[in-house]
Protein backbone atom coordinates (compact mmCIF):
# COMPACT_ATOMS: atom_id res chain seq x y z
CA UNK A 1 0.00 0.00 0.00
CA UNK A 2 1.26 3.57 -0.88
CA UNK A 3 0.93 7.12 0.47
CA UNK A 4 0.28 10.28 -1.03
CA UNK A 5 0.08 13.78 1.05
CA UNK A 6 -3.33 15.36 -0.01
CA UNK A 7 -4.15 18.75 1.67
CA UNK A 8 -1.78 18.09 4.14
CA UNK A 9 -3.11 15.05 5.06
CA UNK A 10 -2.01 11.50 4.78
CA UNK A 11 -4.10 8.84 2.14
CA UNK A 12 -3.19 5.50 1.32
CA UNK A 13 -3.79 4.21 -2.49
CA UNK A 14 -3.11 1.21 -4.05
CA UNK A 15 -2.40 0.94 -7.95
CA UNK A 16 -3.58 -2.06 -10.69
CA UNK A 17 -1.36 -2.29 -13.80
CA UNK A 18 -3.43 -3.72 -16.25
CA UNK A 19 -3.54 -3.48 -20.32
CA UNK A 20 -5.15 -0.75 -20.62
CA UNK A 21 -4.20 3.20 -22.66
CA UNK A 22 -5.86 4.96 -19.96
CA UNK A 23 -6.03 5.64 -16.16
CA UNK A 24 -8.93 4.99 -14.04
CA UNK A 25 -9.19 6.10 -10.48
CA UNK A 26 -12.10 5.54 -7.67
CA UNK A 27 -12.20 5.34 -3.69
CA UNK A 28 -13.31 1.84 -2.52
CA UNK A 29 -13.11 1.35 1.67
CA UNK A 30 -11.24 4.84 2.25
CA UNK A 31 -8.98 3.90 -0.15
CA UNK A 32 -8.37 5.62 -3.51
CA UNK A 33 -7.31 2.52 -6.06
CA UNK A 34 -5.72 3.66 -9.45
CA UNK A 35 -6.11 1.23 -12.25
CA UNK A 36 -3.17 2.30 -15.07
CA UNK A 37 -1.21 0.99 -18.03
CA UNK A 38 2.02 -1.08 -17.20
CA UNK A 39 4.20 1.71 -18.36
CA UNK A 40 2.99 4.18 -15.76
CA UNK A 41 5.77 5.28 -13.04
CA UNK A 42 5.08 5.92 -9.29
CA UNK A 43 5.44 9.94 -10.04
CA UNK A 44 2.95 10.04 -12.83
CA UNK A 45 0.40 8.01 -10.83
CA UNK A 46 0.44 10.43 -7.84
CA UNK A 47 0.72 13.05 -10.23
CA UNK A 48 -2.62 11.49 -11.89
CA UNK A 49 -4.27 11.58 -7.91
CA UNK A 50 -3.18 15.03 -7.01
CA UNK A 51 -4.54 16.66 -10.43
CA UNK A 52 -8.04 14.76 -9.07
CA UNK A 53 -7.59 15.74 -5.76
CA UNK A 54 -10.70 17.81 -5.71
CA UNK A 55 -12.48 14.59 -6.46
CA UNK A 56 -10.69 12.27 -3.93
CA UNK A 57 -11.51 14.32 -1.13
CA UNK A 58 -14.74 14.87 -1.67
CA UNK A 59 -15.16 11.37 -1.81
CA UNK A 60 -12.74 10.37 1.05
CA UNK A 61 -14.39 13.20 3.39
CA UNK A 62 -17.80 11.91 3.38
CA UNK A 63 -18.93 10.93 6.98
CA UNK A 64 -21.14 7.97 6.34
CA UNK A 65 -23.79 6.91 9.02
CA UNK A 66 -24.58 3.97 10.52
CA UNK A 67 -27.74 1.67 8.90
CA UNK A 68 -28.99 0.98 12.48
CA UNK A 69 -28.90 4.16 14.70
CA UNK A 70 -29.81 3.81 18.27
CA UNK A 71 -31.43 7.09 18.22
CA UNK A 72 -32.83 8.16 14.66
CA UNK A 73 -35.01 6.17 12.70
CA UNK A 74 -35.84 7.43 9.23
CA UNK A 75 -38.73 6.67 7.43
CA UNK A 76 -39.35 8.33 3.91
CA UNK A 77 -37.62 11.52 4.81
CA UNK A 78 -38.93 11.51 8.10
CA UNK A 79 -36.73 11.21 11.23
CA UNK A 80 -38.52 9.65 14.07
CA UNK A 81 -37.07 9.05 18.05
CA UNK A 82 -36.39 5.77 18.40
CA UNK A 83 -38.09 4.82 21.87
CA UNK A 84 -37.22 1.07 23.07
CA UNK A 85 -40.33 -0.96 24.07
CA UNK A 86 -41.01 -3.98 25.85
CA UNK A 87 -43.48 -4.39 23.20
CA UNK A 88 -43.34 -7.15 20.68
CA UNK A 89 -43.90 -5.42 17.39
CA UNK A 90 -42.24 -1.72 15.89
CA UNK A 91 -45.04 0.78 16.55
CA UNK A 92 -44.64 4.20 14.92
CA UNK A 93 -46.90 7.08 16.72
CA UNK A 94 -46.33 10.69 15.75
CA UNK A 95 -42.64 11.30 16.16
CA UNK A 96 -41.40 8.55 17.77
CA UNK A 97 -40.41 4.34 17.10
CA UNK A 98 -41.26 1.86 19.96
CA UNK A 99 -38.73 -0.98 19.05
CA UNK A 100 -38.58 -3.68 21.77
CA UNK A 101 -35.68 -4.52 23.33
CA UNK A 102 -34.79 -7.71 21.47
CA UNK A 103 -35.42 -6.44 17.87
CA UNK A 104 -32.11 -7.36 15.71
CA UNK A 105 -31.07 -5.60 13.03
CA UNK A 106 -32.27 -7.83 11.01
CA UNK A 107 -35.67 -7.83 12.27
CA UNK A 108 -35.72 -3.52 11.78
CA UNK A 109 -34.66 -4.55 8.01
CA UNK A 110 -37.33 -6.88 7.88
CA UNK A 111 -39.69 -4.04 8.59
CA UNK A 112 -38.01 -1.62 5.93
CA UNK A 113 -38.75 -4.58 3.42
CA UNK A 114 -42.20 -4.83 4.64
CA UNK A 115 -42.54 -1.23 4.02
CA UNK A 116 -40.93 -0.77 0.77
CA UNK A 117 -42.92 -3.65 -0.79
CA UNK A 118 -45.90 -2.04 0.83
CA UNK A 119 -45.67 1.60 -0.09
CA UNK A 120 -44.85 -0.17 -3.92
CA UNK A 121 -48.04 -1.29 -4.00
CA UNK A 122 -49.82 1.46 -2.69
CA UNK A 123 -48.37 3.59 -5.15
CA UNK A 124 -49.50 1.14 -8.28
CA UNK A 125 -52.93 1.02 -6.86
CA UNK A 126 -53.50 5.06 -6.37
CA UNK A 127 -51.24 6.21 -8.72
CA UNK A 128 -49.05 4.34 -11.35
CA UNK A 129 -51.80 1.69 -13.17
CA UNK A 130 -53.79 4.57 -14.23
CA UNK A 131 -50.71 6.99 -14.70
CA UNK A 132 -48.63 4.42 -16.93
CA UNK A 133 -50.80 3.06 -19.51
CA UNK A 134 -48.23 0.99 -21.57
CA UNK A 135 -47.54 -1.22 -18.84
CA UNK A 136 -49.32 -5.08 -18.35
CA UNK A 137 -49.25 -4.93 -14.64
CA UNK A 138 -51.13 -8.28 -14.29
CA UNK A 139 -49.11 -11.21 -12.71
CA UNK A 140 -46.33 -8.29 -11.89
CA UNK A 141 -45.19 -8.69 -7.91
CA UNK A 142 -42.66 -7.44 -5.69
CA UNK A 143 -40.03 -8.14 -3.18
CA UNK A 144 -37.49 -6.03 -1.02
CA UNK A 145 -34.30 -6.79 0.13
CA UNK A 146 -31.14 -4.59 1.63
CA UNK A 147 -28.53 -3.98 -1.49
CA UNK A 148 -25.61 -2.62 -1.80
CA UNK A 149 -25.03 -1.58 -5.56
CA UNK A 150 -28.70 -1.84 -6.76
CA UNK A 151 -31.79 0.42 -6.22
CA UNK A 152 -34.42 -2.37 -7.88
CA UNK A 153 -34.33 -5.21 -10.42
CA UNK A 154 -36.78 -6.73 -12.98
CA UNK A 155 -37.11 -9.78 -14.01
CA UNK A 156 -39.23 -9.83 -16.98
CA UNK A 157 -40.53 -13.10 -17.46
CA UNK A 158 -41.42 -13.68 -13.73
CA UNK A 159 -42.62 -9.82 -13.98
CA UNK A 160 -40.98 -9.72 -10.62
CA UNK A 161 -39.69 -6.18 -9.27
CA UNK A 162 -37.21 -5.84 -6.66
CA UNK A 163 -36.70 -3.11 -4.36
CA UNK A 164 -33.95 -2.08 -2.42
CA UNK A 165 -34.93 -1.61 1.44
CA UNK A 166 -33.09 1.77 1.75
CA UNK A 167 -35.24 3.32 -0.47
CA UNK A 168 -37.50 3.24 2.51
CA UNK A 169 -35.40 5.33 4.16
CA UNK A 170 -35.36 8.47 2.05
CA UNK A 171 -37.81 10.70 1.08
CA UNK A 172 -40.45 9.01 -1.35
CA UNK A 173 -40.06 10.50 -4.83
CA UNK A 174 -37.35 8.32 -5.15
CA UNK A 175 -38.83 5.24 -4.08
CA UNK A 176 -41.48 6.36 -7.01
CA UNK A 177 -38.90 7.12 -9.77
CA UNK A 178 -36.83 3.38 -9.32
CA UNK A 179 -40.11 1.97 -8.94
CA UNK A 180 -41.38 3.05 -12.65
CA UNK A 181 -37.65 2.96 -13.96
CA UNK A 182 -38.25 -1.16 -13.32
CA UNK A 183 -42.12 -1.20 -14.48
CA UNK A 184 -40.73 0.43 -17.75
CA UNK A 185 -38.14 -2.61 -17.98
CA UNK A 186 -41.72 -4.67 -18.27
CA UNK A 187 -41.82 -2.98 -21.88
CA UNK A 188 -38.00 -2.30 -22.55
CA UNK A 189 -35.45 -5.02 -21.43
CA UNK A 190 -32.53 -2.67 -22.40
CA UNK A 191 -31.59 0.50 -21.50
CA UNK A 192 -31.71 2.34 -25.12
CA UNK A 193 -34.23 5.11 -26.40
CA UNK A 194 -37.28 3.38 -26.06
CA UNK A 195 -36.41 2.79 -22.68
CA UNK A 196 -35.97 6.10 -21.37
CA UNK A 197 -38.43 7.88 -24.03
CA UNK A 198 -41.00 5.61 -21.65
CA UNK A 199 -39.74 6.54 -18.77
CA UNK A 200 -38.59 10.43 -19.10
CA UNK A 201 -42.09 10.37 -19.89
CA UNK A 202 -43.32 9.81 -16.51
CA UNK A 203 -40.71 10.75 -14.52
CA UNK A 204 -38.78 13.76 -16.32
CA UNK A 205 -36.16 14.75 -13.62
CA UNK A 206 -35.40 11.05 -12.93
CA UNK A 207 -31.61 11.59 -13.90
CA UNK A 208 -31.65 14.34 -11.85
CA UNK A 209 -33.32 12.46 -9.14
CA UNK A 210 -30.97 9.39 -9.73
CA UNK A 211 -27.74 11.64 -9.52
CA UNK A 212 -29.11 12.41 -5.73
CA UNK A 213 -29.86 9.02 -4.64
CA UNK A 214 -26.28 7.95 -6.01
CA UNK A 215 -25.32 10.63 -3.34
CA UNK A 216 -27.49 9.87 -0.47
CA UNK A 217 -26.58 6.22 -0.47
CA UNK A 218 -23.02 7.43 -0.24
CA UNK A 219 -23.68 8.03 3.62
CA UNK A 220 -24.43 5.61 4.73
CA UNK A 221 -22.46 2.24 5.74
CA UNK A 222 -24.14 -0.35 3.90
Amino acid sequence: MNKIILDNKEFYYQVFFKKTKNVYLKIKAGVITVSAPKKYKTNDIEQFIIKHQEFVLKHLNIVKSPLYSLVNFPLFGRVHQIIRSDGKALKIEENFVYIPEKFTDKKIEDFYKKVTVDTAKELVEKELKYLLKEINFQGINFKSQLMKSRFGSCNIRTKRINLNSILSRFDIKYLRAVLIHELVHINEANHQNGFYDLLLKYVPDYRKLRKELNLIIKTYEI
